[in-house]
């Protein structure tokens, strides 16, 4: 499940001398992998971010990290900041393997799930999806670029089906072809990803970062708090 990606994505020290580790969704040392019984319980490391989404949406987040935590943002605050947005992004992924899904916890185990299926991250939360008609992928993305988000679309593994980038390039959406990618994270034959998520434009981050320096502080591990629950110290919480 977790091949040719770390179990943690660790950045170097931030200004508070804190390390901010991302646990990417689909790493051994993930509470999404550990609670389906997929790999023996590990404890993160303490200010470790479990991360939800896969793929394409997890290396976006882990950019964000990396940008903020360069510009001298403290741990904590980073983590904040990449919880906040991962709980604003939608994702869509369809697979060659609808049991492959399910092993990963993105969706509930089913008797029917032999076939290709589809996965939809929203609200933060995974559940089951339908496989979207290319003509409702083109209208996603370019609903998503018109409003300035970040769109994407990725396949992976062997012989995907090409409709679905395509649709989702002819909304506008930055669109790439990778050999294994998130097919081979998830033991798929092929799997099809699609991720719309909010631009932080490079003006916005004095305002973001005074927005989250002065949240709620959790009452038990002191990160600042964007919601009603932390996801740093309760990472198996659904909203």
């Amino acid at each position: 499940m977790t091949a040719g990606r770390a179990l943690r994505v660790a950045f170097p020290p931030a200004a508070d001398g804190e390390r901010l580790e991302l646990v990417p969704a689909l790493s051994a040392l993930n509470r999404i992998a550990r609670d389906h019984g997929i790999t023996p319980a590990a404890p993160a490391a303490p200010g470790a971010l479990d991360l939800r989404l896969p793929g394409i949406g997890g290396r976006y987040l882990e950019g964000v990290a990396a940008h903020v935590v360069a510009l001298g943002w403290p741990a904590g605050e980073a983590a904040a900041l990449v919880a906040a947005l991962e709980d604003r992004c939608s994702m869509w992924i369809v697979c060659s393997s609808a049991g492959a899904l399910a092993r990963a916890g993105l969706v509930p185990e089913s008797p029917r799930l032999r076939r290709a299926g589809a996965a939809r991250f929203a609200g933060g939360r995974w559940s089951p999806a339908r496989v979207p008609p290319d003509r409702s992928v083109t209208d996603l993305m370019r609903a998503g670029t018109v409003r300035g988000a970040v769109c994407a679309a990725a396949e992976s593994g062997r012989m995907p089906p090409s409709n679905v980038v395509r649709a989702a390039a002819a909304g506008g959406a930055r669109t790439a072809s990778m050999e294994r990618g998130l097919a081979a994270s998830l033991g798929a034959r092929w799997t099809v990803e699609m991720l719309v998520a909010p631009a932080i434009p490079s003006g916005s981050l004095v305002a973001l970062r005074e927005q989250v320096a002065t949240a709620p502080r959790c009452s038990w591990c002191r990160a600042p708090l964007i919601g009603s629950t932390c996801r740093r110290c309760m990472p198996s919480a659904r909203p």
